[in-house]
């Protein structure tokens, strides 16, 4: 289902199921390894409010800050987890 194109047409590092030739000309953008913490430029997601689900009124934007703030706070934790365990050996 994620791989609508024969096996011997895909190229997992050039996969862009939807655009057609024209616009992969002007839109395409290649496919990376995420850097290990996501850039965020310093802005924060709008607050979650009790009882909401999230994504059910918030922008592409703050969905994708949200989850950027706890990935980079959970690879904080390991680094700093990672350095401890480190010490100790």
């Amino acid at each position: 289902m994620m791989n609508p194109i024969s096996e011997e047409d895909f190229d997992p590092e050039h996969f862009e199921p939807l655009l057609s030739a024209e616009e992969k000309n002007r839109a395409w953008r290649g496919r990376v390894k995420p850097p290990k913490t996501l850039p965020t430029f310093g802005l924060k997601p709008k607050e979650i409010m009790e009882g909401q689900m999230i994504g059910m009124y918030e922008s592409k934007q703050d969905i994708y800050l949200i989850m950027a703030h706890r990935c980079n706070d959970l690879q904080t934790q390991i680094d700093e987890l990672r350095d401890l365990i480190n010490k100790k050996k």
